[in-house]
């Protein structure tokens, strides 16, 4: 049996037909475009075990690539990159009459402290330092006032080894009464030797606290 539809109803299903098809491809792109974006966003490490796993696998992208541009030219002489050196932030300045004055304070390191005292026997602070400058050959002031009034003041990142570090122990904080020579200076540290009444000739640094508070300035005797 043979059924006849008519025209207007085949026109009708052809439309709707093509409108299913639309909607699918819409539906299919939409779906496409929606799971494209969420493969884009950043993955977000949150064991150590992950962050491991995610630097191997760098480490080993890396070292499957060849490396580019190893060397450069640069007025006609070539350098590779191990050849290049990187300059320090920070050089510590010295000579060889200052390092001699250093090793001669040094030297005394433990020697007990004695009031007045310039000798193994027993040393104050500006004793230390007088006599570490004596034996160099040098005269400086014998008391840690006279050094004071002599040095010329620096700002803390303006020193270097030799110079002096002044500060105030007593109950007036604004009376100098011990004296230090700096020894070592780095970019967060500075190292000085010193007297002091309870363990004698030691070294200690500016970031011990003590030190820190009960500091007045630091000075140069050229």
């Amino acid at each position: 049996m043979i059924v006849n539809i008519p025209l207007s109803r085949k026109q009708d299903l052809k439309n709707n037909c093509s409108i299913h098809i639309v909607s699918f491809t819409l539906l299919s792109l939409l779906f496409l475009g929606l799971t494209s974006c969420g493969s884009s966003k950043p993955r977000v490490i949150t064991t150590k075990k992950q962050a491991a796993r995610i630097l191997l696998q760098k480490e080993k992208s890396a070292t499957a690539r060849p490396e580019l541009n190893r060397g450069f030219k640069t007025s006609g002489k070539e350098f590779s990159d191990t050849e290049v050196s990187v300059q320090k932030p920070y050089q510590e300045e010295s000579t060889s009459f200052i390092d001699e004055v250093i090793d001669n304070a040094m030297d005394y390191k433990g020697v007990k402290y004695r009031y007045g005292g310039t000798t193994r026997k027993g040393m104050d602070c500006s004793g230390l330092i007088c006599t570490a400058f004596k034996e160099a050959g040098k005269t400086v002031p014998r008391t840690s006032r006279s050094m004071y009034a002599t040095a010329q003041e620096m700002d803390l990142d303006e020193v270097r080894k030799g110079d002096f570090l002044f500060f105030a122990t007593g109950r007036n904080k604004r009376q100098v009464n011990h004296v230090a020579l700096i020894t070592r200076v780095t970019p967060g540290e500075i190292e000085f030797i010193h007297s002091t009444t309870s363990r004698g000739v030691m070294t200690s640094t500016l970031n011990e606290v003590y030190w820190l508070n009960a500091f007045l300035r630091a000075g140069r005797i050229e």
